[in-house]
């Protein structure tokens, strides 16, 4: 995960987070492998700071970032791999894929081809990650999941802000409320001015960006889409919506449908996007746990306003395409349908359970435009110590259990 760009980032880290980390059962395998993770990606940030490597290696690579591939036959490739050194990780490039062992805990793969779609320069991406890792499992947080909803039925603003570690960091940088209205529990996050003392540069990132940014988020089971979780802002109030549900509801889980609602006004422009769907599935085939992913819904999308002719210094390097209806029409096809037809972005992450280690291997198909609009584009400056990474250390304090 990329953590010093864009807001999505955190926004996902938090409602992802919250959700696995808000419960009174402890996972001390999935603190290890959380800890781990976090750890591989910071190594990566570190390691290619100032290095569009690291765009590669996350599967977003744009048209700049090219000339970190190598070249065989008409695929761009990039093999990256770490091992232990002492205490702590050495990292390699090359030409070819790299096998994990639990001496080379973590290796990426990214097998790119140069493509068109209606005139516009794409990349066809597959990106492989492995991992060696302790044996938990996406499975193992549901029940988790479903303890927490049914605990915050009785909830109150101070037992909340108890719970856990979680709770308490986002407590003590948020200014934090609960409420229950019609069968429906609502935790309100509001930018307070212990975030601005603490994270100055993240405060003032989420501060700009949650007056440019509206988004709702809605997450439920087939037939259920009453009891689904809303994630949503209002203005500077961050907001978890859970509906009431039967204990178990969350426990097991087989598909679950994310709907995305957007709406951006930046640079003068206004960008409405409406009900992007996306669909996953879980399922298990012996010792194996598989998760699945993919785009299933085209949105709605309304382009409005005018683009300022005069920006500010830090985006005049911004791609600004001729055409935005267009280019949000073909970039929702690639997501949704890809350039064939037969399937946009999708991923499968397999995890193989073998004793006390289990193998997480992560396929992920996309295809991207080579120059794109990214409006809330930015420097990689960031906190020391940075929101997300103190987030992620609550994380894994959690499920271990201090």
């Amino acid at each position: 995960m990329n953590r010093k760009k864009r807001i999505y980032s955190y926004l996902v880290l938090i409602i992802s987070s919250h959700s696995f980390l808000n419960c009174v059962h402890k996972n001390p395998h999935a603190a290890e492998y959380f800890e781990k993770y976090f750890l591989y990606q910071d190594v990566i940030q570190k390691e290619f700071k100032e290095d569009s490597t690291k765009n590669v290696l996350s599967g977003n690579p744009d048209k700049e970032a090219r000339e970190k591939f190598y070249k065989k036959d008409d695929h761009l490739i990039l093999g990256f791999h770490l091992s232990e050194n002492g205490n702590g990780y050495k990292k390699e490039l090359a030409a070819s894929a790299f096998t994990v062992s639990p001496g080379n805990p973590y290796s990426i793969y990214v097998d790119a081809q140069e493509n068109e779609f209606h005139s516009k320069k794409t990349f066809k991406i597959k990106r492989t990650v492995e991992m060696i890792s302790p044996e938990t499992s996406v499975f193992d947080m549901f029940p988790m999941i479903d303890g927490t909803i049914h605990h915050l039925k009785t909830a109150d603003a101070k037992s909340v802000s108890d719970y856990s570690e979680l709770q308490r960091f986002l407590c003590s940088n948020f200014e934090c409320s609960i409420r229950r209205e019609d069968g429906v529990t609502f935790l309100t996050y509001t930018l307070s001015e212990s975030m601005k003392e603490k994270f100055p540069i993240m405060y003032k990132k989420w501060h700009k960006r949650l007056k440019q940014l509206t988004f709702r988020f809605q997450l439920f089971q087939p037939g259920g889409f009453s009891k689904g979780l809303e994630f949503y802002n209002e203005g500077q109030n961050i907001i978890l919506g859970i509906p009431d549900s039967h204990r178990g509801y969350w426990s097991s889980p087989k598909t679950l449908h994310l709907r995305s609602y957007v709406y951006l006004s930046v640079y003068g422009l206004k960008i409405d996007v409406r009900g992007l769907g996306y669909t996953f599935k879980f399922h298990r085939t012996g010792n194996t746990d598989i998760v699945t992913g993919e785009f299933t819904k085209m949105p709605e999308t309304n382009i409005g306003g005018r683009f300022l002719s005069i920006l500010p210094p830090s985006a005049i390097s911004l791609f600004v395409p001729s055409d935005l209806d267009e280019y949000f029409e073909d970039m929702f096809e690639l997501l949704v349908n890809g350039s064939d037809g037969k399937g946009g972005n999708r991923f499968e992450t397999r995890t193989k359970r073998n004793g006390s280690r289990t193998k997480v291997v992560l396929t992920a198909s996309s295809e991207i435009f080579r120059d794109r609009f990214l409006p809330f584009k930015s420097q990689d400056e960031d906190d020391e110590p940075a929101f997300s990474t103190e987030l992620g250390n609550a994380l894994v304090k959690d499920l271990r259990g201090k």
